[in-house]
């Protein structure tokens, strides 16, 4: 049987207040001295009493546990580093600071908003959302504090938001693809991401820098089925010579596609990714990617949530909150070059 608190306090001869003050630092009134502080400590080891912790969470209303949201989470794979890279920045801020991270199924699998607001958790990071008007309004009204991450600023007015500068991203390759004589280029996403807050932005930020350039912006919304993409080559070969991803994912795929329908890259279609990711060198040809600091994103978003957390407990002072974009670069590899003549 678990060795209560009280029993600890009835074989050290103290009060139950005394155990708590000593073993987990509650009762800032109570005054034990160092002798009677050593005993407690040392009856609670030949007692074998581990704290209950999840009693403890309830009484102070903390669990110390972090939820990260992926509403469309993908696999962790070599072709998709995406996900580990940020899971990278996301570790390196929780665990420093003793929280614990949790993945949310719900949202992931089409459930309830409202499941991740029942006080489960301490605070919440969500990657990469797609909004509805009924969750944008319990988000607004949530009782824990929320994070936005991969979601562009005045996504939710009031909410914390931290994303790469799409709209600068989007003009480097459109610019990039101009100066190699791209004139028909096409942006590639799938209609999964093609529903989140990112995918919109970075749509919007393609078709604004093709316009800037003097062209005229089409999107390519495929679902990565080879078939699919056969039927648009076949339709639109003479059409585009260019295609800007979504994604390094998404890039991947489509050189694969290519590859098994003998479309050269790049000297037939070039095709750029983003995230530039080490995935990128191992591609046939290398990708051309968008770079974007993902483990630096995640991890001061992780910041900002801590910061809010604690100074929801009145523990600390809590950090402005912050819409942060970041800056991206572009990696030139093999993938683009200038359109046949």
């Amino acid at each position: 049987m678990k060795t209560t608190m009280r029993q600890v306090a009835e074989a050290a001869g103290v009060s139950a207040m005394a155990v708590s003050y000593v073993l987990h630092g509650t009762g800032k009134n109570v005054r034990v001295s160092a002798d009677t502080a050593s005993k407690i400590r040392r009856v609670a080891e030949e007692l074998n009493y581990r704290p209950n912790m999840l009693a403890r969470s309830l009484r102070n209303r903390q669990t110390n546990m972090v939820g990260v949201v992926f509403q469309h989470f993908g696999r962790l794979s070599e072709q998709n580093p995406y996900y580990p890279m940020l899971l990278n920045g996301i570790m390196n801020g929780l665990f420093a600071e003793g929280y614990t991270l949790a993945l949310c199924p719900q949202l992931m699998q089409g459930g309830s908003d409202e499941a991740i607001l029942d006080g489960r958790f301490d605070g919440i990071l969500w990657a990469r959302p797609d909004f509805n008007e009924a969750s944008i309004e319990r988000f607004k009204t949530a009782k824990i504090p929320l994070v936005l991450l991969h979601a562009p600023p005045g996504s939710i007015q009031g909410l914390p938001t931290f994303c790469a500068d799409n709209e600068g991203a989007l003009r480097l390759v459109v610019d990039h693809l101009r100066d190699l004589g791209h004139h028909k280029i096409v942006f590639a996403i799938t209609e999964v991401d093609a529903q989140t807050a990112e995918g919109k932005d970075r749509t919007e930020a393609f078709h604004n820098a093709m316009r800037d350039s003097g062209l005229t912006g089409r999107v390519f919304v495929w679902n990565q089925q080879p078939q699919e993409f056969a039927m648009y080559w076949a339709a639109n070969r003479n059409q585009v010579t260019a295609m800007a991803c979504f994604s390094d994912t998404l890039a991947g795929n489509i050189l694969a596609a290519c590859r098994s329908l003998s479309i050269r890259v790049p000297e037939d279609l070039s095709v750029v990714g983003f995230d530039s990711s080490t995935f990128c060198d191992r591609t046939a040809p290398p990708l051309t990617s968008v770079s974007q600091p993902v483990e630096k994103i995640a991890y001061e978003a992780v910041m900002q949530l801590i910061s809010l957390i604690r100074s929801s407990n009145d523990a600390a002072p809590a950090m402005p909150n912050l819409s942060v974009t970041y800056e991206c670069g572009l990696d030139v590899r093999a993938s683009t070059a200038p359109p046949r003549a």
